[in-house]
């Protein structure tokens, strides 16, 4: 089932929870709603559920005008952050429960219940209390509740974030599985950037109501339409410092960066990701203020000009704090943005 999202719009007083936003989702894509606390993204999944009326604007399922419709009409499974399951009925009860709602004999509403739990790898577990399973189990358990009716589209809103952080890891992939094996459209509401990129087909990033960048997630990280996009995504996060640009040299301070860069003599903002740096003799002295072992990684901590800036380094590599070492920025790492904040050049 596709999704068209058209100029959907929710207003609450003066506040704009959710500005003109348009979109499209194909038919089976898992796309992620990205973006932080309070930008819309949770008021927009409602409004795709119908749970949440929207002020302007209109949503499409395939060719279907469903603005108006009510949730329990719309083909949805909806799934929240908090599971929301019944916890005086075993597992089998709160898969069967929307089928017996139905009217669905209780024979057929069990024997499809344990068909999705074996999808969602929950099979063993249908005779017990929702207590005496973890979290992650849980989970899947609340999954398996909004797929047995056979939607057409399922909604989830945050719904790793009661989960503790190697528990959430393997949770998402389990929904990757789970979403690819049923071959449903899936939208997934989150503010973890890590989360969204790593399991979404495409990924919608929100500010304050307003759609920045529906892309891909590998073309997002590397192409971010502005400031904000690119400050938001990636771990360790982009590098911020001030550069002047004349006669096509790129310059922080005394330090240059880059020569031939198309670009018109200025002063810009510009980004450089840690890992966008490489060990150079010939490059740029860096004296290391500080250090961080990440596992793999080493994070370096020093300055370009008056900037603070991070160097991600593999972690075989021999440094200490009060250390110099030399790097230059990859060809195509350095980010240029306008007065805008928009993205108007790699160099």
């Amino acid at each position: 089932m596709d999704i068209r999202i058209e100029n959907l719009t929710k207003t609450y007083g003066s506040l704009n929870a959710v500005d003109h936003m348009n979109l499209r989702i194909n038919d089976g894509e898992l796309v992620g709603l990205l973006g932080p606390s309070g930008c819309g993204k949770s008021t927009t999944l409602f409004m795709l559920s119908g749970l949440t009326t929207p002020t302007e604007g209109k949503i499409f399922f395939g060719d279907k005008d469903v603005t108006s419709i009510a949730p329990e009409d719309r083909e949805i499974g909806l799934v929240f952050q908090n599971y929301a399951l019944y916890p005086h009925m075993t597992v089998e009860d709160n898969i069967t429960f929307p089928l017996i709602n139905r009217g669905v004999k209780k024979a057929q509403a069990k024997e499809e219940a344990f068909e999705i739990a074996k999808v969602v790898k929950i099979e063993q577990y249908l005779n017990r209390k929702p207590s005496e399973l973890s979290g992650g189990q849980q989970q899947r358990v609340a999954i398996a509740r909004a797929l047995v009716k056979k939607p057409q589209v399922l909604l989830l809103d945050e719904p790793l974030s009661n989960l503790d952080a190697k528990l959430r890891v393997a949770t998402r992939e389990e929904i990757r599985r789970i979403q690819q094996e049923v071959k449903i459209t899936t939208i997934f509401v989150t503010h973890d950037q890590e989360e969204a990129m790593s399991i979404s087909d495409r990924i919608a990033v929100m500010k304050e109501g307003v759609l920045q960048q529906y892309e891909v997630p590998q073309t997002m990280y590397l192409n971010p339409a502005n400031e904000f996009v690119a400050n938001f995504l990636g771990t360790p996060e982009i590098n911020n410092i001030e550069v002047d640009v004349k006669d096509g040299v790129i310059t922080s301070g005394e330090v240059v960066l880059r020569t031939g860069a198309k670009l018109a003599d200025g002063h810009y903002h510009a980004g450089i990701r840690p890992e966008s740096f490489y060990i150079d003799e010939n490059g740029i002295s860096f004296a290391v203020d500080n250090l961080r072992m990440t596992g793999r990684d080493l994070l370096l901590f020093t300055k370009l000009g008056q900037s603070v800036v991070r160097v991600l380094v593999h972690s075989y590599m021999q440094v200490s704090e009060g250390d110099t070492i030399k790097a230059s920025v990859r060809e195509g790492h350095i980010l240029v943005f306008d007065s805008s904040e928009k993205l108007i050049g790699r160099f």
